[in-house]
């Protein structure tokens, strides 16, 4: 059975011929009350104190699972991110490369192009030097023929 401080309090003795002085008894079970009061009061506050650190440690527990699974997003995140970054610079660097193709095609075609006009206008060149030089040798023979006086009328008729 346990007692309250009131019941130690109140808790009377039977009286007896040379028994236990009264008043010693009464002073002694008033001592023995107040300690268990407060035994009583200090055990009621650790109790509380108990629940309340139990109670934050339950948080701080949530608190961490919540911390790692926010670590854990952060580094799947991180891990996505960097996945299509790499995926979205190989996209680059492949339309780059085409890109890069096309314009050396385009390049190489113009040159080509450019290359044959250059060789179409060589051979013009070269035929305009011979039509001209023919002329100049037709003109010249022209002007030496006009040179040589007439020693006939069959010369001019030829």
């Amino acid at each position: 059975m346990r007692f309250t401080p009131m019941d130690i309090t109140n808790r009377t003795f039977s009286h007896s011929f040379r028994g236990y002085d009264t008043e010693e008894v009464k002073n002694f079970l008033q001592l023995v009350s107040e300690d268990l009061e407060a035994l009583i009061a200090e055990q009621t506050g650790q109790k509380k104190e108990l629940e309340h650190l139990k109670e934050s440690l339950s948080d701080l527990r949530e608190r961490e699972r919540i911390l790692k699974d926010t670590m854990v997003l952060a580094q799947e995140t991180k891990e996505e991110i960097k996945k299509n970054a790499l995926k979205e610079a190989e996209i680059i660097v492949r339309e780059s490369e085409i890109q890069a193709e096309r314009i050396v095609a385009t390049a190489h075609d113009r040159a080509t192009g450019v290359q044959q006009e250059i060789d179409e206008l060589i051979r013009n060149r070269s035929q305009l030097i011979r039509e001209l030089s023919a002329l100049i040798q037709r003109t010249e023979s022209f002007l030496e023929t006009l040179k040589q006086p007439y020693s006939s009328q069959e010369e001019l008729d030829n």
